[in-house]
């Protein structure tokens, strides 16, 4: 299978607060669920699995257990991070059968070069960063690409109709829904000076017309 990727785990006995020390030593504390099977507690370790999320899109893991017979084919389901460190907490395997179809979120990349952005020095927002697809695990793909060089004109749009999709895949989202989008530059613009800032000023130049006109009124007085 083209985007197999093995991986290799550990039977996992700290359960509840005891999981916080595992985390400090560089493990992560994991399930394997699914598939008509007992979800059994696994661990694994931090840099395997950073490397797996950062370099596979949505891959199908082989996943091996030390100490257990077999493999178990499955997704990787769900990743919890601290809300603050984005730091990961757990994660959840999802177990597959490979005659059965999956839904999945796959990553959304680009190609080529949008005009709009080089000629008018528009900015380039992915709306979507993933799309879901469904297809059977041997054919879910890593990745997805969409062709950004008709983008010629600020605020134009590309759709989930306008992604490119392999045979046997079917992409779940609404073909006109939003994926990239060009938008004009942000320009920032003075904010006028609010009126509580302009009224010191204001007065201290009425204080100085005032002062200026009771001079006067005395210098006539004196010449009188």
């Amino acid at each position: 299978m083209a985007n197999e990727v093995k991986v290799h785990v550990e039977k996992r006995e700290a359960t509840g607060k005891a999981v916080s020390k595992l985390r400090k030593q560089g493990v992560i504390p994991a399930n394997i669920s699914g598939g008509g099977k007992p979800s059994v507690a696994v661990q694994i370790g931090e840099q395997e699995l950073g490397a797996l999320i950062k370099h596979h899109g949505a891959p199908v893991l082989r996943i091996s257990t030390a100490g257990a017979s077999g493999t178990d084919t499955a997704l990787l389901a769900r990743v919890e991070r601290d809300a603050v460190s984005r730091a990961i907490l757990h994660v959840d395997f999802r177990r597959v059968l490979l005659t059965q179809p999956i839904k999945a979120y796959v990553p959304l990349h680009t190609e080529g070069e949008a005009p709009a952005v080089k000629i008018h020095n528009g900015v380039l927002l992915h709306v979507l960063e993933s799309i879901e697809v469904e297809a059977l695990p041997a054919n879910l793909p890593d990745a997805l690409t969409i062709d950004i060089s008709s983008l010629e004109e600020l605020n134009s749009t590309l759709t989930a109709k306008d992604i490119t999709v392999p045979p046997k895949v079917q992409v779940l989202a609404a073909p006109d829904e939003p994926v990239i989008t060009v938008k004009a530059p942000r320009i920032e613009v003075e904010e006028p000076v609010a009126a509580e800032e302009a009224a010191p000023e204001a007065a201290e130049a009425e204080e100085a017309a005032e002062s200026k006109g009771e001079a006067g009124e005395s210098e006539a007085t004196n010449k009188e």
